[in-house]
């Protein structure tokens, strides 16, 4: 009779360990199949960052060939370097955060590690968006006047000082009030929606879903 019970409770121990191993290979497929679903996601980013490193590329070609061309014309040639010095900017802004995704995409980690890979590449993006969009608020019409001057051969920045001065003023206070306003959001939870889509729009809706993505990942892990 004790044979039998202890022949039971080895059976009955037997089972209780297929189980949790069953349970753990479950779990695993789970998350293996959460963690692709993520990465599919993350594939869009990638592709974009290397469409955006092409166009700066493009228009750093374009802004040296303007300036080269334009050289002994002291003003051409200090806005056309002023635009280089942007577009090599931009590529570095875009090939950090290519470097940034990829460290989340290509290597298997812990969902607390990718999350804060992830937080570290979202606040990089944000950063990195106001300082190449601040700059907008003067180029909105220098780059249409450069693109103006190199196609017709005429000096459109020539006699247009008051009306330049004008833009140059409205630009300062544009940028002034983003950065006011932008220090003033920092740190603070958002409670406003359209507040918050703004938020995941400068750094970068896709992340955003992949945030919620491996969110899901770690409360599962944790349940």
């Amino acid at each position: 009779m004790k044979m039998e019970l202890d022949e039971m409770k080895q059976a009955w121990a037997r089972m209780e360990l297929r189980q949790d191993g069953m349970e753990a290979l479950l779990r695993q497929d789970v998350r293996d199949r959460r963690m692709d679903k993520a990465r599919s996601t993350m594939r869009w980013s990638l592709a974009w960052q290397v469409a955006e490193i092409a166009c700066w590329l493009a228009f750093v070609v374009a802004v040296a060939s303007f300036w080269v061309e334009h050289r002994h014309v002291t003003h051409l040639l200090a806005i056309g370097l002023l635009l280089h010095a942007y577009g090599i900017a931009g590529i570095w802004s875009s090939v950090t955060q290519l470097f940034l995704l990829s460290r989340i995409y290509l290597f298997d980690a812990p969902v607390l590690v990718l999350q804060r890979r992830l937080a570290q590449l979202r606040r990089f993006r944000m950063v990195s968006t106001l300082a190449l969009g601040l700059p907008w608020w003067f180029l909105w019409w220098v780059v249409p006047l450069v693109v103006l001057t190199w196609s017709s051969g005429v000096d459109w920045f020539a006699g247009a000082a008051g009306w330049i001065g004008a833009n140059l003023a409205v630009g300062a206070a544009g940028t002034g009030f983003s950065l006011w306003l932008a220090r003033r959001l920092a740190g603070r939870p958002i409670k406003s929606a359209w507040l918050q889509r703004l938020v995941d729009d400068l750094s970068g809706a896709t992340l955003a879903r992949v945030a919620r993505q491996l969110d899901e990942i770690g409360r599962f892990e944790h349940e």
